[in-house]
C-alpha cells in the first residue's frame, strides 16, 4: 500500500478507536485483519483479488470433491451449456490464503486450475438463469486488483461478478419504482457489490466497514468508478457538515460508528452479506436494530444458515435473525450458488394512517363504515315516512311494490315481474 492509503487506513482506525467499543472489530476480525494487512504488504493493492478476496466471498474451489463444486456441477447437469468448453485459465500466480497460523503463498497445479475454471463456469451459468434484469450485459469484471482470469474470448468471468449480479437482481426487485434509492451495506469487502450496483442501477451506495477493508474498497472504487464519484472517508461531527458532498457522490465510504449520524428512515435498503456471524452477539443485536431504524423500506441479509464463530463464540442460525412485528419476510430462499447461505428480505409494513399502524387504520375504517350505515339507515327511514305521509294507505294503487320501501325502487323491478339477469 502507498503512504497515502496507509494514512487513510490510519484515519479510519482512529475514527473507530474514538467510538463506542461495540464498533471495534470482533476478535475474529481482529485476527483476520492482521493477516489481511500482511497480505497487502506482501502482494500489494494491485493484486488484492488474489489475496484478500479469498477472505471475502470468492471461494477457491479447486477439487471436484468440494461441496460447492458438487452443487454447481449438479446445477450444470440440469441446465448444461457450452461455457466450460469455451473458456480458459492460463495462470494463478501470486495466490495467497490465510491459514490457522497466518498466511502463505499457494501454487496450484494445472489440474486444480482446471477445476477452478470449471467451477467459475458453472457459477456463471447459475447466475445467467437468475439474472432476469440482464445485468450481465451491462457489467464487466474490472481488471483492477488482478483477478484470476477465466476468459471467454475477450470477456473476463468471475465468481465475484456473478454473485454481485445475483444480488443486484434482488436490489432491483425491491427498489422498483424508487427513482434514486439509497442502499446501505455493512461489511462490503472490497466493494464488489457497490461497484456493480452503481454501474447498473440509479441511486447511491453507502459502505460502512472497518479498515483495512474500507481502505481497500475506497481505493478500488476510486480506480473503477473515478475519484469524483466517491465520497472519501473522513471524520465529521454532523451530517449537515457534509450533506451536500454526500448527495453528489455515487458511493459513500464510512466507518460503522458513523451510521449513527444518519436519521431514521434515511435509506431505502439496509443489507449485509456474510458478516453478522463473524461478529460478537452484542454487535449483531446492534446492527439488526440499526437496520430497522435506518431503513424505510427493506432489509436484505445473505448469511450462513448455521455457523459458529470460533473466536467470539457467536452461534447463529437462519432462525436467529428476528425483526420487529412491523417487518414481514418477502423473500426467503437458499442462495443459488452457495446453498449453505440464505437470502432473506424483510419489507416494512406500510403505515396507512398518520401516527398509526395498519391495525389502527382498519379500526378507523370500521368506524367510518358504521357511521355510513347509520346515516344511510336514517335517510332510508325518513324517505319511507315521507312516502307514507304523502299517499293514503287506503288507496292500493299508491302503495309501493310489495317487499320494497318505494324509495329508490329500480324501474326494472315492478310488482309481479321477475328480476332481470345480466347476459
Amino acid at each position: 500500500m502507498t503512504i497515502e492509503h496507509l494514512d487513510a487506513v490510519e484515519a479510519m482506525i482512529g475514527e473507530i478507536n474514538r467510538s463506542d467499543s461495540v464498533f471495534f472489530p470482533s476478535s475474529y476480525w481482529d485476527d483476520l485483519n492482521k493477516q489481511n494487512l500482511d497480505m497487502l504488504e506482501a502482494g500489494g493493492l494491485a493484486n488484492f483479488k488474489r489475496t484478500l478476496s479469498q477472505n471475502y466471498f470468492n471461494w477457491l474451489v479447486t477439487s471436484p470433491r468440494h461441496p460447492l463444486f458438487r452443487h454447481a456441477f449438479k446445477e450444470w447437469c440440469h441446465h448444461p451449456d457450452a461455457l466450460p468448453l469455451t473458456t480458459n485459465l492460463a495462470e494463478a500466480d501470486g495466490l495467497r490464503i490465510t491459514t490457522g497460523t497466518g498466511q502463505r503463498a499457494l501454487a496450484l497445479s494445472a489440474l486444480r486450475l482446471n477445476f477452478y475454471r470449471l467451477y467459475v463456469c458453472f457459477v456463471w451459468g447459475i447466475m445467467c438463469r437468475h439474472d432476469h434484469h440482464r445485468f450481465r450485459d451491462l457489467l464487466q469484471e474490472p481488471s483492477v486488483g488482478n483477478p484470476l482470469r477465466v476468459m471467454r474470448g475477450q470477456r473476463l468471468l468471475s465468481q465475484d461478478l456473478a454473485s454481485s449480479i445475483l444480488e443486484c437482481n434482488i436490489l432491483a426487485n425491491i427498489t422498483a419504482g424508487i427513482s434514486r434509492p439509497r442502499i446501505a451495506e455493512v461489511g462490503a469487502g472490497y466493494g464488489r457489490l457497490a461497484y456493480a450496483y452503481v454501474q447498473s442501477q440509479p441511486g447511491q451506495y453507502f459502505v460502512f466497514d472497518i479498515p483495512p477493508a474500507l481502505g481497500v474498497a475506497q481505493w478500488y472504487l476510486e480506480q473503477t468508478l473515478g475519484v469524483d464519484r466517491v465520497f472519501q472517508f473522513r471524520h465529521f461531527d454532523r451530517l449537515t457538515d457534509v450533506d451536500s458532498e454526500i448527495r453528489a457522490a455515487s458511493v459513500v465510504m464510512l466507518t460503522p460508528n458513523q451510521m449513527q449520524q444518519f436519521p431514521d428512515g434515511y435509506f431505502d435498503v439496509a443489507l449485509s452479506i456474510s458478516t453478522l456471524p463473524e461478529m460478537r452477539q452484542d454487535q449483531v443485536d446492534l446492527y439488526l436494530k440499526e437496520f430497522q431504524r435506518l431503513s424505510r423500506g427493506h432489509i436484505f441479509l445473505k448469511q450462513w444458515k448455521a455457523w459458529r464463530n470460533p473466536t467470539d463464540g457467536t452461534d447463529l442460525t437462519a432462525e436467529s435473525y428476528r425483526l420487529a412485528p412491523q417487518w414481514r419476510v418477502t423473500l426467503d430462499r437458499t442462495d443459488p450458488v452457495v446453498p449453505t447461505f440464505f437470502n432473506r428480505v424483510w419489507t416494512r409494513k406500510p403505515v396507512h394512517a398518520r401516527g398509526g399502524s395498519c391495525r389502527a387504520t382498519h379500526s378507523l375504517g370500521a368506524a367510518l363504515r358504521r357511521a355510513w350505515l347509520s346515516k344511510t339507515t336514517a335517510a332510508h327511514l325518513r324517505c319511507s315516512a315521507q312516502i307514507r305521509a304523502a299517499r293514503p294507505l287506503s288507496d292500493p294503487s299508491s302503495r309501493p311494490p310489495r317487499g320494497r320501501s318505494g324509495c329508490g325502487a329500480r324501474p326494472d323491478r315492478v310488482a309481479g315481474s321477475a328480476p332481470r339477469r345480466s347476459a
